[in-house]
């Protein structure tokens, strides 16, 4: 029987999966698929302002928000730990007027390709916010419409299996909400956050 003077050895061709293997593995984990964070859901029970106590006091606002924020990870090989506490931050034309923390400073793993989904809800029944003159005839005209315009900001920290440097976490996600009831719950769809800066 003739042999095939082209033919790859059944040892070299071993070899050669083994190296593309080993170039594979270096590379899931030399390179980092940053987190993404969604807006997953988001309820607004009421958004209402306050008039202020006197003419110099800021303008309040009545509030009431439930939300579930994910992190994914992207990396197809690495596992994710959230390393500091999640917090989130409510915005009106740029004006924080709610902070909660969405989790502590306990460490949650997030496997490759999975997500992790925190949930919070925001409520107040008079927070200062200076809004100015602009920012108080802009509510009212999104009152009036039945739909805010808000901006979500979160902020945290997490570590890389593999890697030794922790990375932050700095994105907002732009909301637009109606009021929703318990009978007429309001349409919402998943919105992907930028980072910020």
């Amino acid at each position: 029987m003739a042999r095939n003077k082209d033919a790859i050895p059944p040892c070299c061709g071993i070899i050669i999966i083994t190296l593309a293997l080993a170039v594979l593995l270096v590379l899931a984990f030399a390179f980092v698929v940053p987190v993404r964070v969604t807006v997953d859901e988001a309820t607004l029970g009421r958004l209402a302002l306050t008039a202020p106590r006197s003419g110099t006091a800021p303008a309040s606002l009545a509030y009431d928000l439930s939300l579930a924020v994910a992190l994914r990870n992207r990396n197809w090989a690495m596992a994710v730990w959230r390393t500091a506490p999640l917090v989130v931050e409510l915005r009106f034309r740029g004006r924080t007027f709610a902070r909660a923390g969405l989790a502590g400073a306990g460490r949650d793993r997030i496997r490759a390709e999975r997500e992790h989904v925190y949930r919070a809800t925001l409520a107040a029944e008079s927070a200062p916010v200076a809004l100015g003159r602009g920012g108080v005839t802009e509510f009212a005209r999104e009152s009036a419409a039945g739909v805010f315009e808000l901006v979500l900001a979160v902020a945290g920290e997490v570590s890389y299996q593999a890697h030794l440097h922790r990375r932050s976490i700095r994105v907002t996600c732009p909301l637009k909400l109606s009021l929703s009831t318990a009978t007429a719950p309001a349409p919402f769809s998943r919105v992907k956050c930028t980072h910020a800066g």
